[in-house]
Formats: structure tokens, sequence, C-alpha cells
């Protein structure tokens, strides 16, 4: 159905986000940080990259810019408390979602977004 690629520096909210996206039927594999995600998208090529802003090595901005230049398919997504910045499509984010308890506005994006291919 999709690989999706979660990246977030908590424990326990990427537990629970990776087992949220396998019950929609995705392929999902998590990483702690931007380093280790960037090295994941290289072998595990997601179709979407979920990001938290604010990660332990570097920021999810910086980390998304990255992913966009090896991996151009992949569709990234931020994913925090923090305010999104204005221009997503020029930082190379295709979708903002604020964290909260729900999750069912995250797995909405994610199907949009692979839905658009």
């Amino acid at each position: 159905m999709g690989r999706v690629l979660f990246v977030d520096g908590e424990r326990h909210i990427r537990l629970l986000c990776q087992e949220e996206l396998r019950e929609e039927g995705y392929e999902v594999l998590v990483a702690a940080s931007g380093g280790d995600s960037v090295r994941l998208t290289e072998s595990f090529n997601p179709d979407v990259v979920i990001l938290e802003v604010l990660l332990p090595d570097m920021s999810g901005l910086e980390t998304g810019r990255i992913i966009k230049g090896t991996c151009r398919n992949t569709r990234v997504v931020l994913f925090s408390h923090l305010k999104p910045p204005r221009d997503l499509k020029s930082l190379g984010v295709d979708a903002f979602v604020p964290k909260s308890s729900d999750l069912d506005r995250l797995k909405e994006t994610v199907r949009r977004l692979l839905a658009e291919g």
C-alpha cells in the first residue's frame, strides 16, 4: 500500500505512530534522528517521510531538504507542536500536521499524499 518512514526523537511517539500507520496497511520504519532517517531513506525508499521539526541532531526541515535532494519523489510531512513555516513548498515540505493525541489527521494526510502519487 505504501512505505512510510516516521521520525521523532521521542520513543513512545515513534511506537504509537508506527502501530497506527501499520494498522492502516503501510509498511513502516521509524528513526530517532535526522541522520538515521537519511540513512534509512537510502535503503528503504519510503513514499512518505514524517518528520518532527525538533530532532536531536538536526532540524526536521534540514532533514527533509536532504531527503528531497536524494529522493525527489518522496513526500515529506512535518509533524510538530511548533507553528508551521509559511511557505512549505519552498522548503520541500508537502504537508504540515500539528501533533495532537488524535492521529486521524496524520493518517488522512498520508492517504492523500499517496493518492496524489
